[in-house]
């Protein structure tokens, strides 16, 4: 094994503790020292893979959010589900993760800029990508249900998409306050089941 490879596999395990402690105890409660420690790297080893640890949670977000959408896009490439019922899938998923947790890790993104907002610019953008990545993904498939006559026209795929995105960001920090995922599961079947069908309007 050549001294790169235990470097890129270093950065890894840094990134996948990291991602773990973050979406447990958040940004201001994740120590550098603790991360460290975890892993069993020498602490004066951390600026060797991460200038700061806004830069490092900042990586943190972007690999969270493509192993999300990685999980999202294979899903999406194999289902033969209509768009509505795809949709349904994907949330049903997540409730089903995010019950066998208690209801205490919700989404690392909306967790994190909830705790932060926009205080450190490189988790700002990287969040702010992530976000989009998402919107796009859900627009499109907004768009195919509409085409199927399964969710209502009137308003634009992205407009819709939007307000999927914040309802269901706003319902997990109910979430996580309950402990229970009743908020997020009554909020998205309000949308997707009542709110969202055509003639809903």
């Amino acid at each position: 094994m050549t001294k790169l490879k235990k470097s890129e596999i270093t950065r890894e395990a840094l990134i996948a503790e990291g991602m773990q402690q973050l979406a447990t105890q958040g940004y201001h409660g994740t120590g550098i020292k603790q991360i460290l420690d975890a892993v069993k790297v020498p602490k004066g080893s951390f600026y060797n893979y991460f200038d700061s640890k806004e830069a490092f949670v900042g990586v943190i977000i972007e690999e969270y959010n493509r192993q999300s959408l990685a999980t999202f896009d294979k899903f999406v490439a194999q289902s033969t589900l209509p768009a509505m019922d795809q949709l349904k899938t994907i949330y049903q998923f997540m409730l089903a993760k995010f019950a066998d947790e208690a209801g205490q890790q919700g989404c690392l993104i909306g967790s994190i800029a909830a705790e932060i907002g926009n205080s450190f610019t490189l988790c700002q953008k990287a969040m702010q990508l992530g976000v989009e990545d998402w919107l796009n993904r859900i627009s499109r498939l907004i768009e195919q249900a509409q085409k199927e006559n399964s969710i209502r026209m009137d308003l634009p795929a992205r407009d819709i998409a939007e307000l999927l995105w914040s309802t269901w960001e706003g319902s997990l920090i109910r979430m996580k306050m309950e402990g229970t995922i009743q908020a997020p599961e009554k909020m998205i079947n309000l949308l997707l089941n009542q709110i969202l069908k055509p003639g809903g309007q």
